[in-house]
């Protein structure tokens, strides 16, 4: 369903204003939720692509002292996601839905508020883990 979603999501949304842009960086956090068909996705793109991973710091320091811990997959040098092509559907929703607006203002047209609530309500549907849970319970079924 989420792969479905995802798919869905790209044709509603104009994801080419994007291009280039980093201007959602800081919002990448650790432990972003996803399903499982996402985060099987992601897997495969980390197996065929063993550089996505790296033992970079995984907090920088935005100011005043203050670290925020990033998602694994940010590259931090290079300001930006190790793995869009495969990002799970909150992180495509970023700075295209009202509740997580553009921060830079790039994004003028977002799709209705119905329709991207009603997507978000089916994707909350599944259930969700984070990447390290989500390999974890792989390693256990094993």
């Amino acid at each position: 369903m989420a792969s479905t979603l995802s798919a869905v999501w790209e044709d509603l949304a104009d994801l080419s204003v994007c291009n280039g842009c980093d201007g959602c960086g800081l919002r990448c956090t650790t432990d972003v939720p996803m399903t499982r068909a996402e985060w099987s996705r992601i897997r495969g793109y980390v197996d065929q692509n063993p550089g996505v991973r790296s033992s970079r710091p995984r907090s920088i320091d935005v100011g005043d002292e203050i670290e925020v811990s990033v998602c694994e997959f940010r590259d931090t040098t290079a300001g930006r996601c190790r793995i869009y092509p495969v990002r799970p559907l909150v992180c495509r929703m970023m700075g295209h839905v009202p509740w997580m607006p553009c921060p830079i203002d790039r994004v003028r047209v977002i799709p209705a508020t119905a329709t991207a609530k009603a997507m978000l309500e089916a994707y909350c549907g599944e259930p969700r883990r984070t990447y390290a849970e989500w390999d974890a319970l792989d390693a256990r079924r094993r």
